[in-house]
């Protein structure tokens, strides 16, 4: 063993230039690499939302009643600077057309410009489709009634909520989205005005 080492450190010596480069190269290698990937990997600044902790299980059988499928919990999936977490549920009605859904998407801005796009993509769509603007809840809301959704602009997220009949969406009211919106954000009844 001492011979190996002893060896190692005549090698160094005898070709120090040589090592000095090589470490010097494979540091630099290094680093590129670390670059590479840190640059091409999201910055997840601020925890996305969840929309099932949004929409737990009591929390919509509170809305639907005790028997509840649920359909869509997944969790929040990151795609450049926004991760989009969605969560629904049934009722247990044995006729399919006549099902009532809760549900609720969330869209969350990870980091700043995660959150500048949310607003952009939030301020667009509303221009886009005829809606009815919804006062008192988020920043900033409106009912789209032909999707049936009521979306919110709340801080970094851009939260829609469907409650209504899932095959026939546009039979959605906006008061039955300010209802789910009550139970699942946790929003005061005397908040929820629409105009």
């Amino acid at each position: 063993m001492k011979n190996s080492i002893q060896t190692a450190k005549t090698y160094i010596l005898e070709h120090k230039r040589e090592t000095v480069i090589g470490v010097v190269l494979a540091l630099i290698v290094a680093g590129l690499i670390t670059l590479f990937v840190y640059n091409t990997m999201p910055h997840v600044v601020y925890k996305p939302t969840n929309a099932c902790d949004m929409l737990t299980p009591s929390k919509a059988q509170d809305l639907l009643g005790e028997k509840v499928i649920s359909v869509d919990t997944k969790g929040a999936a990151i795609s450049g600077d926004i991760a989009i977490s969605k969560c629904s549920y049934t009722d247990s009605n044995e006729v399919k057309e006549l099902m009532i859904v809760a549900a609720i998407a969330v869209r969350s801005g990870i980091n700043g410009a995660g959150v500048l796009k949310n607003k952009k993509d939030f301020a667009a769509s509303r221009a886009n489709d005829t809606v009815e603007n919804v006062e008192g809840i988020g920043d900033s809301a409106y009912f789209n009634p032909l999707r049936g959704q009521l979306n919110i602009l709340e801080g970094r997220r851009w939260i829609i909520v469907s409650y209504g009949i899932g095959t026939s969406p546009e039979t959605n009211t906006v008061d039955k989205a300010l209802e789910l919106a009550n139970v699942a954000l946790d929003y005061p009844l005397f908040q929820l005005t629409k105009f």
